[in-house]
């Protein structure tokens, strides 16, 4: 059995990380190596979100305007340098929950799990 977790972890995170990056290039003109580096990730990484061959299993996610706001402000507040690395991983951390009580991850979820339609766990 695959825990929600892993699938946060497998598919949610690239997402997320995939969208800030995006933010961050096209709306604060920072490159690929500058947004790397306040990602924590390798250039490469974005250069990967960058043509969809790593964060973009999730289209749900950019379509919830309610998640779309926190990560454009999360990226506004990165770009502007308003966080300190503990506030960045809160606010992060804040657009995950979002994103798992919003439901958004349950249908892939019990696409490979079927017995767990009725599942509540991530929505606590």
């Amino acid at each position: 059995m695959k825990p929600y977790c892993e699938t946060v972890s497998k598919l949610l995170l690239p997402t997320l990380r995939a969208l800030i990056a995006k933010e961050l290039m096209e709306k604060h003109k920072m490159t690929q190596q500058d947004a790397a580096i306040k990602l924590g990730v390798t250039q490469s990484a974005i250069s990967q979100y960058r043509r969809s061959l790593r964060g973009s299993k999730i289209k749900t996610i950019e379509n919830n305007d309610e998640v779309a706001k926190e990560i454009e402000n999360l990226s506004k507040k990165i770009a502007l340098d308003e966080l300190n690395p503990l506030e960045a991983l809160n606010d992060f951390c804040n657009i995950c929950k979002k994103v798992r009580k919003s439901k958004a991850l349950c249908s892939i979820h019990t696409k490979v799990f079927p017995e767990l339609e009725n599942c509540t766990i991530c929505l606590k």
